[in-house]
């Protein structure tokens, strides 16, 4: 059954397990250790680079009795530290970078839902005003039929 905490499962398992395909070499493999279902807490990042995904709200339009058309929208935050402010920059925009050509390739997440699509992107030279972490975050809409 799709719903939304499924979508968040694909949507983190797809991170996690192809993004490594679409990084520079000198890039921080990424791993299910740098993919969280959560809100972003610099203090707290259990690795130096991470991605958090964020559920904003949903919008559903009847489809059948047992199903309605899902536009699910959801934030994932990129975050970096621990390394230069020129390299974070580079870093910062490198993971976007990836997650967007994965994205673009992956739009189904393996299949579970039926687009992703990215509407716009903010990148945050310091995080929390400190200029050692550097951050983007992607919009994304997530369409899918949920079952009931």
């Amino acid at each position: 059954m799709k719903n939304e905490l499924s979508v968040l499962l694909a949507l983190q398992d797809v991170i996690a397990k192809k993004l490594n395909d679409f990084l520079p070499q000198d890039f921080a493999s990424i791993s299910d250790k740098n993919v969280l279902i959560d809100f972003p807490n610099v203090d707290q990042m259990p690795m130096k680079n991470m991605f958090y995904i964020q559920p904003d709200y949903a919008e559903f339009e009847a489809l059948t009795t047992s199903s309605d058309v899902s536009s699910f929208r959801v934030s994932v935050f990129i975050l970096s530290k621990k390394d230069t402010k020129a390299n974070l920059t580079i870093l910062n925009y490198g993971y976007y970078n990836a997650l967007c050509e994965l994205l673009r390739s992956n739009m189904t997440l393996d299949g579970t839902v039926d687009f992703t699509d990215i509407n716009d992107v903010t990148f945050y030279p310091a995080v929390e005003a400190n200029p050692n972490v550097r951050g983007a975050e992607l919009s994304l809409e997530i369409r899918y039929t949920k079952d009931y």
